[in-house]
């Protein structure tokens, strides 16, 4: 877990889920914000039927209880970057099984803003 107080940058918890919402609601995906093709996000839609438009309305359902805290980027390349935590939990069908019944899935969210751009990219979305 994170840390739960405001980050080195002055953001609160409640900043963090406003700034995640007003970037995808004004955005555009691929340009504004992105969700990063990862090997463990890309199991998460093989695994369940889930849309991009799923996904999104996800970060835009994002509360500051589901807001986990924050830590500095373990990404040499980025070092001083921040990243945000958060967890939410959501009923999904399995993909590939008749008569699947829903069930409900715990994800892990992971996003950070590039700097000075502001880029929103998220990291992981996924179980």
């Amino acid at each position: 877990m994170g840390n739960i107080s405001a980050d080195p940058d002055g953001y609160r918890p409640s900043d963090v889920v406003s700034r995640l919402r007003r970037c995808i609601k004004q955005g555009c995906y691929g340009i504004d914000y992105t969700i990063i093709p990862r090997d463990k996000n890309e199991a998460l839609l093989e695994r369940y039927i889930m849309t991009e438009e799923d996904r999104i309305g996800v970060l835009l359902q994002l509360t500051v209880e589901e807001y986990d805290g924050w830590d500095m980027s373990d990404n040499p390349d980025f070092p001083n970057d921040l990243v945000y935590l958060f967890h939410h939990e959501i009923e999904l069908m399995q993909r590939g099984e008749e008569d699947s019944q829903s069930r409900i899935v715990k994800l892990y969210i992971k996003v950070t803003w590039t700097k000075p751009e502001g880029v929103l990219i998220i990291i992981s979305f996924h179980e």
